[in-house]
């Protein structure tokens, strides 16, 4: 990226892609140290995240989902800490967005849905 003089990346770990399939307990069913606990389901990411940072200089967001918007999924709490962990390994921003993990999801769209999850984890 810094050769092709990109300003900035940003990795995508919402809406069920790869990064949120290991941050999701409704996804991840994972029995090895990528998985069960908070610190298991978010090692993929931080590893990414550092490996991308350490190549990178430039600017280094990530887009996460807030909320699976189901009981049992990944949490705007979760959100929140791991954004710290990662702020604190060199993020400059979290776009924060919300769903993805499952069909049976039940969101609650309307103007302005995604802004609490935005502030909680601002």
């Amino acid at each position: 990226a810094d050769r092709l003089g990109l300003d900035g990346i940003e990795l995508h770990g919402a809406h069920g892609y790869l990064i949120h399939e290991f941050l999701s307990p409704v996804s991840n069913k994972r029995e090895d140290a990528y998985g069960g606990s908070f610190d298991g389901r978010t090692r993929f990411v931080r590893e990414l995240f550092a490996a991308v940072r350490a190549t990178f200089s430039g600017v280094l967001g990530i887009r996460l989902s807030a909320s699976d918007w189901i009981d049992g999924g990944w949490t705007v709490e979760e959100t929140a800490t791991l954004a710290g962990q990662l702020k604190q390994m060199g993020c400059d921003y979290v776009h924060v967005s919300s769903g993805g993990a499952s069909v049976q999801q039940k969101i609650a769209v309307r103007p302005g849905y995604q802004v609490p999850f935005a502030k909680a984890v601002k």
